[in-house]
């Protein structure tokens, strides 16, 4: 007997009438290069995320490079929390807890003021949709433990520089810097043209010259600045005079909490001998503690004088009233 076969009924989709408006909200935390890849990536899995719901239409995306250094700050946020008040905006997508904000006390704030906006937040990698009937509690735990291991990943990240630094195979010791090239061997060999222009500052510094004096040289005699500039600025021209490079040693992670510093002599061929480069460092420390002085002895001037009181002549004992005048503060040293 010949069976017959199995036939499987498929139902017509019926497409939701309503069609949710959907936002992207992308955040990093700085404008580098490997930050903004990272940015793009974002937005491409988000956007098919979007397109791959059937009820869902893309309306705007929200990019944050976000600093806690500037006015910018959630600028973005901001403006996606206003579209989401108006109701142009229903679902807000993001790639996890821990890109929301930048700690767990930041992340919940920001969910509670778009949930309260009426909006759903799908989370990606969590996989969860938070609205208003989602407990904040657990939130707030998949926040903390987001938190506590970026900061343990973080910790791991610096003890692993910490100890590339302390046994000399950290990468920085051999990071070329104007004035330097890598060779093919990978150590730090002279670019002769840039190192003659990097003892020309040194030699203008120590003549006397103030940073936009040296500015204007280089200017006249057309040398691009490290970047390609017509002109260099205050910044590169200070960066020159005070790195330790140019002495053929290497310094790094000054700027670590513990206060630590790993140095490496004789790296590579120095460009500044040493007595040179300690007596710019000595000149820019006189210089800062003149301009302090200057400043100071300006504004004590300014306060101490007493503009509501007469003027009384020892000559002719005769009091004059003290009329407005005008003054400058006199124009500290230029650097």
């Amino acid at each position: 007997m010949k069976e017959t076969p199995k036939v499987r009924r498929i139902p017509a989709y019926v497409r939701n009438p309503h069609v949710m408006k959907a936002a992207i909200y992308v955040r990093v935390s700085s404008a580098r290069v490997e930050q903004l890849r990272s940015l793009s990536n974002q937005v491409s899995a988000m956007t098919r995320c979007v397109y791959l719901m059937q009820n869902w239409t893309l309306k705007d995306v929200y990019l944050e490079v976000a600093s806690a250094k500037t006015d910018s700050y959630r600028r973005e946020f901001n403006r996606l929390l206003d579209d989401c008040k108006k109701k142009e905006i229903e679902v807000v997508v993001v790639k996890s807890l821990s890109r929301f904000g930048r700690d767990s006390v930041e992340v919940i704030e920001s969910i509670r003021a778009l949930v309260n906006a009426g909006v759903t937040i799908y989370f990606m990698e969590e996989d969860i949709d938070v609205d208003a009937d989602y407990p904040e509690w657990e939130l707030s735990i998949r926040s903390a433990i987001n938190q506590a291991e970026n900061e343990h990943r973080s910790e791991n990240i610096k003890m692993g520089l910490r100890y590339r630094a302390e046994s000399g195979n950290s990468g920085l010791y051999k990071k070329p810097c104007y004035g330097y090239v890598k060779g093919a061997d990978g150590n730090l060999e002279k670019d002769e043209a840039q190192a003659a222009v990097v003892v020309r500052i040194f030699d203008m510094y120590l003549d006397g010259k103030s940073y936009s004096g040296i500015i204007d040289a280089l200017a006249e005699e057309h040398i691009p600045s490290p970047r390609g500039s017509e002109r260099w600025s205050k910044k590169a021209i200070e960066t020159v005079l005070t790195n330790v490079k140019y002495t053929g040693n290497v310094e790094v992670m000054k700027s670590s909490p513990t206060g630590n510093r790993y140095v490496q002599k004789e790296t590579h061929a120095a460009i500044i001998p040493m007595e040179r480069f300690a007596a710019v460092q000595e000149q820019i420390g006189a210089r800062a503690k003149r301009k302090r002085q200057t400043e100071h002895v300006s504004k004590t001037f300014v306060e101490e004088i007493s503009w509501d009181k007469p003027i009384v002549s020892t000559e002719t004992d005769r009091t004059h009233e003290r009329r407005e005048i005008s003054w400058s503060e006199p124009k500290p040293e230029e650097e």
